[in-house]
């Protein structure tokens, strides 16, 4: 009997044993990130999680905080904030810089809720030309970077795009997309979208059900619907076969959540696509605005100094991120309970893949930085 007990409890804290015996790797990562209106950290907060996950610690041997460990907009108690702006230069022991959104904050979401996703007041946002000019500074030296949706949209200025787009051997097309769970007005779209849309066309919105809302910069919209343009998978993310050798990920995973619709250069290795399922109707109305149904999802671009990585999705935009990570083995119980098809969530993607591929990026960033 007090040998079966004694298995059980070893078997319960093998995972917290093997976690604790993994080694330390140190690895500087300067993250950027202008979009944090509250203190759910969303848009970095996946990202410092799999990097305390596989053991990455800053140069003094310390765990990364997501409330701490970025630079940015920093939200305070009683609706005040602080700036966090990159150090000039940027720090000598860097060994990446990853932007993971520079989108920004907004009035109504940080005085107060936004749940019709009113536009209102820029605080502070977009990619900044001194950060820009830090961030090109130290690439172009030799330090890695990888950019996440919402870096080339407003309010980036046009100067700063062009200069994010010789980094990273891509081009935005001005047109941005998602998939929304209910198109119905009022529960996910944002009433800016409605309000475009009605004007653009001149009827009223009356949507209802799954469907993606497809915007540019100059606030033309379309909508695809579900069973009418869009087909059963929605918009699906597929290795290329460099992509498939690189990351040893074959599979497709579905993917729910905002997108870039970009174009890469001449010297861009094109790693992944989104494929966007579409009937013979749904393809017609993105051709008239000459917008592909398959386009760019990763990019990479190496060159003889440095790599970079172009992640054109909100991919690290998680809801919810466990409090804790001290446990081997839990990313693969994750992909085996979260299904890669799933249209009612995005969980899967990020276990299916945005993990995965944070894991070889860091680990190459890692092998780069130590030789």
């Amino acid at each position: 009997m007090i040998a079966i007990v004694l298995i059980m409890i070893i078997a319960v804290l093998s995972p917290f044993i093997l976690w604790q015996l993994k080694d330390d790797r140190v690895l500087d990562v300067v993250v950027l990130d202008n979009t944090v209106p509250n203190d759910t950290y969303r848009e970095h907060h996946g990202l410092l999680w799999t990097m305390n996950y596989l053991k990455y610690v800053d140069s003094e041997g310390e765990n990364y905080d997501s409330d701490a460990d970025y630079y940015g907009f920093f939200p305070l108690p009683d609706h005040q904030y602080e700036i966090r702006e990159l150090p000039d230069p940027i720090g000598e022991d860097t060994d990446l810089i990853y932007i993971a959104d520079a989108y920004g904050v907004y009035t109504k979401e940080f005085y107060g809720e936004n749940p019709l996703g009113e536009r209102s007041e820029i605080i502070y946002g977009g990619m900044y030309s001194d950060e820009m000019t830090k961030v090109e500074e130290k690439v172009r030296g030799g330090t890695p970077l990888v950019v996440e949706f919402n870096t080339f949209g407003s309010p980036t200025a046009y100067g700063v795009k062009e200069r994010l787009y010789g980094l990273l051997e891509v081009e935005w097309t001005g047109w941005i997309g998602r998939y929304f769970f209910e198109l119905s007005e009022g529960v996910e779209v944002p009433i800016w979208a409605v309000y475009n849309y009605e004007a653009q066309y001149g009827v009223e919105w009356e949507f209802s059900g799954p469907g993606f809302v497809v915007v540019d910069e100059m606030d033309h919209v379309i909508v695809l619907e579900q069973d009418i343009d869009i087909m059963e998978d929605g918009c699906m993310f597929e290795f290329t076969e460099q992509g498939k050798d690189m990351f040893g990920i074959n599979d497709g995973v579905r993917y729910n959540y905002w997108f870039n619709i970009v174009t890469t250069r001449a010297n861009a290795q094109l790693l992944a696509t989104f494929q966007l399922d579409l009937t013979e109707s749904g393809i017609a109305k993105l051709e008239a605005w000459g917008i592909p149904f398959e386009f760019p999802a990763v990019v990479k671009n190496e060159t003889p100094t440095y790599f970079s990585y172009y992640l054109s999705g909100d991919f690290v935009d998680i809801e919810t991120i466990p409090g804790f990570y001290k446990i081997w083995g839990y990313d693969t119980i994750k992909r085996q309970i979260t299904s890669k098809n799933d249209q009612n969530e995005n969980d899967g993607f990020f276990w299916h893949i945005y993990f995965p591929m944070v894991k070889h990026i860091l680990g190459e960033v890692y092998e780069f930085s130590n030789t």
